[in-house]
C-alpha cells in the first residue's frame, strides 16, 4: 500500500482505538460503582447489583476482545507504514 493509504488506516484505527479506551473508562466507573453499591446495600439488594456488576464485567471483556484486534490491526498497518515510508525515502 502507498503511504498515504497506511497513514488513513493509522488514523481510523487510532481514532476508533480512543473510543474504545474511553467506553471502557467509563463503562469500569460502572463497573466499580455497582461492586461499591453491592457491599454497602442489604441482603435482599445484594444480588440486584452483583448481577448489574456481573453484566457490565461481560461487557467490558467483549470491548477488550475488541480493543486487542484494534492494537493488532495498528501493529500491522505500523509495519506497513514504515515499509512505505523506507520506500518513498529511497527514491
Amino acid at each position: 500500500m502507498s503511504l498515504a493509504s497506511e497513514a488513513a488506516y493509522l488514523y481510523l484505527y487510532s481514532k476508533e482505538l480512543t473510543r474504545l479506551n474511553k467506553e471502557l473508562k467509563n463503562l469500569s466507573k460502572k463497573a466499580q460503582k455497582h461492586a461499591d453499591r453491592h457491599s454497602r446495600s442489604s441482603e435482599d439488594k445484594k444480588h440486584k447489583h452483583l448481577k448489574k456488576h456481573s453484566k457490565v464485567k461481560d461487557q467490558i471483556t467483549k470491548l477488550m476482545k475488541r480493543h486487542n484486534q484494534v492494537l493488532l490491526q495498528i501493529k500491522h498497518h505500523m509495519v506497513g507504514y514504515n515499509n512505505a515510508l523506507r520506500k518513498e525515502h529511497k527514491l
